[in-house]
């Protein structure tokens, strides 16, 4: 059932917005935060004393005045707490500690079989955030919760892995799995939906409405941002574009189809067009170290792979007309080698193209894109709307998981 608006709703409520209005807008006094909310002077001052007193909020100097004293200035404070995200890709994951407004404070990589079972992939995680929370710095809150990124068919709500072709992991209970470990809320989504949030967080989306997040890894994902908020679709499993077919009788794909689009514009795709043009094996790193040399091969795989993300970009363009494309994830590593090809394709396939201004970009965020994002999915949660962890005792500092 939900919550009624009484009294002690409508506080939590007005005090969120003014913890968030400083998130977001930045230093202001208290004049101004009581202009901004349309709350009166008396109760901002009220709140605002017990996000002083949590330490969410502090005083930083004073503000400029035509007449009487100068205002003091507020200001969000971001190392009251932490977050860990999580990017887990085929064979490695990264994982970041943010501070509350997404900034990274520390970060580690690592490795497993890509073969592994989701048990010991588990393991590994919970050994890897608790060694990253304890380097963190005391603070107010800790450790307020975990961001897991997954390359898979994800249901948000219950955070449960249905399928992870690339992982070969099916019906995996991640959420209740790591919760159970960890000992703080954790959410789950498919990397892609992170990237987007990512982006739209804290990089290139903050200044538009919509935007199109490709990540562009070991598989191909898109995660769609759509009036500020990510569009799941009626099942949770909206912008699963990395599958929609660009060659009818193309190349078999884990899902089972033929011809995806992840296919040919992946990292996957890369490393197995180089294959096929030098007759040999390498990583996706030496491709690119050896396509900056010029070397044909290397370069045209990367053209190759261009060429198919630029098809994918027009049809989702034609589609959506999305004001930015952000393409992340480990091929945008390649820079304006892939990109050169992508917009070259577009320029000339995209109907779209011909009558709309169209904004394609490489991840600002690059490598930490989705981490970034699975950081942000807890950001998100924590400050959407009351904020019933303030009965917290402001005096519990704690560190860490």
């Amino acid at each position: 059932m939900p919550r009624t608006g009484d009294q002690t709703y409508i506080k939590e409520l007005n005090r969120s917005i003014v913890l968030n209005t400083l998130r977001f807008q930045g230093e202001m006094s208290r004049t101004q935060l009581a202009a901004i909310t349309g709350l009166n002077k008396a109760t901002i001052s009220s709140l605002v004393d017990e996000l002083i007193s949590a330490q969410l909020v502090i005083e930083v100097g004073h503000g400029t005045s035509q007449i009487g004293r100068r205002p003091i200035l507020l200001m969000f404070n971001a190392p009251a707490g932490f977050v860990i995200g999580i990017d887990l890709q085929v064979g490695f994951a990264r994982i970041v500690a943010t501070n509350l407004s997404g900034k990274i404070e520390q970060a580690v990589e690592c490795s497993f079989e890509s073969s592994s079972e989701h048990q010991d992939v588990i393991e590994i995680l919970v050994e890897k955030v608790g060694e990253l929370s304890g380097k963190l710095p005391p603070s107010r809150l800790g450790v307020v919760g975990v961001g897991v990124a997954v390359p898979a068919l994800v249901d948000f709500l219950r955070g449960i892995v249905i399928n992870a072709p690339n992982l070969k992991w099916k019906d995996v209970h991640l959420k209740a799995l790591l919760e159970n470990r960890l000992n703080v809320p954790v959410y789950v989504d498919n990397e892609a939906n992170a990237g987007a949030l990512g982006e739209k967080l804290s990089a290139l989306g903050q200044s538009v409405s919509d935007l199109i997040y490709i990540s562009a890894g070991y598989g191909l994902g898109t995660g769609l941002i759509v009036n500020h908020e990510l569009l799941r679709g009626a099942n949770g499993v909206a912008g699963e574009f990395g599958h929609m077919i660009v060659e009818p009788q193309g190349r078999r794909c884990h899902c089972g189809n033929q011809g995806c689009w992840e296919m040919y514009a992946s990292e996957k795709a890369l490393l197995n067009e180089y294959e096929r043009l030098a007759g040999r094996t390498t990583t996706t790193e030496e491709i690119l170290s050896l396509a900056r040399s010029h070397e044909p091969h290397a370069f045209e795989a990367i053209q190759f792979v261009g060429r198919y993300l630029g098809i994918g970009i027009s049809n989702i363009l034609n589609a959506l007309n999305p004001p930015l494309i952000v393409i992340g994830n480990k091929l945008s590593k390649a820079g304006g080698l892939l990109l050169r090809p992508v917009q070259q394709t577009v320029t000339s396939r995209c109907f779209v193209a011909a009558y709309a201004d169209v904004n394609i970009q490489l991840s600002s965020l690059g490598q930490d894109a989705c981490a970034v994002g699975a950081a942000s999915l807890v950001l998100h949660e924590y400050f959407s709307g009351p904020m019933v962890h303030m009965s917290v005792d402001a005096g519990n500092m704690r560190k860490g998981v």
